[in-house]
């Protein structure tokens, strides 16, 4: 945690319009999204195994996506257009957390209500935690669209966002979570279609129904705060859904179900056995200055190494036994004030690199 740190900006694209008219311009702005599907292909070590089974990826995602929210797949076509790229390249990209269960996605994330000392009384946020050469391509995005709240979300650039906040005060926050349902590819709604479309969410009921309505979706943790101070974390499998609430207005949430009928397919003590630690050592954290936390306070426990390299803050393990294990490290970390419409990101390890501020 030195004082010599980097303050590297991430690329702010600007957007406005229709679904398609953001999507072009998201795509025009991002010659990156070609690097996305190179960074794709070189994470997941199977380009033949892709080409071969693109068209069978899409026939079973695309009718769910059309169906559920036929406006973001006019966004996905006008992203293609925009960067010259072919839509199932664009669609591939937006189903990977869906079709590759092996992907060792380590984030950790939290919320805090009510005894926040700034930031309007409540903050939320997490560290991503993805292979390391995603980190060159994370981009904001600032959209304007023609009907519903403005959005400020942050993705690797090619995808929907996947985490951010809107001008109706609601954030949204990710973890990966996985079930013996997740072994294999089934179709449904895919994740980066359902996170986009939260985030055009008026409130936070209106986001829970967006999540339940999701049929087929994969396990995931969506873990939703307001600027009135609600926080509701939604645990989902292929077709259940609960519910959690923060204790003593914290909650702290990773890669492994807290839900108790869930836990008896979860996967995480083979896949990422770190979680159970990241999990609560951030909430212990989080409860020793429950009545003093603040951003600042946050961003300092965000690089937490303990369990290092595996740590709350992760870094490349050069031990891993799966070869993605070696690549994997928090590419961004960031912190929501709902209240306030701003977040403070940090490019990189926050340990290394300094959290700017981002305003809506």
């Amino acid at each position: 945690m030195s004082g010599n740190k980097g303050k590297r900006k991430l690329k702010v694209v600007e957007v406005s319009g229709n679904s398609y008219e953001m999507g072009f311009q998201y795509g025009a702005a991002c010659p990156e999204i070609r690097k996305t599907v190179k960074t794709n292909r070189k994470v997941y070590k199977a380009s033949n195994a892709v080409n071969d089974s693109l068209d069978k990826y899409i026939d079973m995602y695309l009718p769910s996506a059309e169906a559920y929210a036929p406006e973001i797949v006019e966004e996905m076509k006008g992203m293609a257009a925009g960067a010259k790229a072919d839509f199932k390249d664009i669609f591939l990209n937006n189903i990977m957390y869906d079709i590759s269960v092996s992907l060792n996605v380590g984030c950790t994330s939290f919320a805090a209500s009510g005894g926040i000392i700034d930031s309007g009384g409540i903050i939320s946020g997490q560290n991503f935690d993805v292979p390391l050469m995603v980190e060159e391509i994370m981009v904001l995005l600032k959209m304007k669209p023609i009907q519903g709240p403005e959005i400020m979300a942050i993705a690797p650039a090619g995808c929907l966002g996947l985490m951010g906040l809107n001008s109706a005060g609601i954030s949204l926050n990710l973890n990966l979570i996985r079930n013996k349902d997740s072994l294999l590819p089934t179709g449904g709604v895919p994740s980066h279609v359902i996170l986009r479309k939260v985030l055009s969410s008026e409130n936070i009921g209106e986001a829970i129904r967006i999540i339940a309505s999701a049929e087929r979706r994969s396990a995931k943790n969506y873990l939703l705060a307001s600027d009135q101070g609600d926080v509701v974390d939604v645990e989902v499998t292929m077709n259940d859904l609960d519910v959690h609430y923060t204790e003593r207005g914290i909650l702290t949430h990773a890669n492994h179900f807290k839900t108790e009928r869930f836990k008896s397919a979860d996967l995480a003590s083979v896949i990422v056995p770190d979680s159970y630690i990241r999990s609560y050592r951030l909430a212990r954290m989080m409860e020793e200055n429950l009545h003093t936390l603040s951003v600042d306070m946050m961003k300092e426990f965000l690089q937490d190494h303990n369990n290092y390299p595996n740590s709350i803050c992760r870094h490349p393990d050069p031990q891993a036994v799966l070869p993605i294990g070696k690549m994997m490290k928090t590419v961004l970390s960031v912190i929501n004030s709902p209240k306030e419409r701003k977040a403070y990101i940090a490019l990189g390890n926050p340990c290394q690199n300094e959290f700017l501020e981002y305003c809506l």
